[in-house]
């Protein structure tokens, strides 16, 4: 495996997501979690734990974009394997918590398609680090 390679996609990965997640959840769509949440949502999120989050996601993703990998644009090969990671992430786990928790279909399927967007645009920067080979030697 190319670590050069899976550390700077990680890396750029985590920030992409990160910064996406708190312009999403904070900035633009604040009041329909509030809403939807609102008695589940902390007054103030542990940002220590959200980092943490996505830090663990982007460092699998990283990780598992290479395996993988089959050819072709690393835009268009990322793009779909970041879709992917969005759905197995978010939509199982917001299904189940409308089974068990006080969590609305509303609020899976808003939240689902926000993964998928965002896990998407970080699969392509992922992609885009590690580019068209799948090197699989060390630096």
């Amino acid at each position: 495996m190319n670590t050069k390679k899976l550390a700077l996609s990680f890396l750029a990965g985590a920030v992409a997501m990160t910064l996406l997640g708190f312009l999403w959840h904070q900035v633009i769509m604040s009041g329909f979690y509030d809403e939807q949440l609102g008695d589940v949502l902390r007054s103030e999120p542990n940002v220590a734990f959200v980092v943490l989050g996505y830090l663990v996601l982007a460092l699998l993703m990283a990780y598992i974009y290479p395996i993988g990998y089959k050819g072709g644009s690393p835009t268009s090969q990322g793009l779909k394997f970041g879709i992917l990671m969005g759905l197995i992430w978010v939509l199982p786990h917001g299904l189940v918590y409308v089974g068990v928790l006080n969590f609305t279909l509303t609020y899976t399927i808003v939240d689902g398609i926000w993964h998928v967007v965002e896990e998407g645009v970080g699969g392509v920067v992922i992609g885009l680090l590690y580019g068209t080979g799948t090197e699989k030697e060390s630096d």
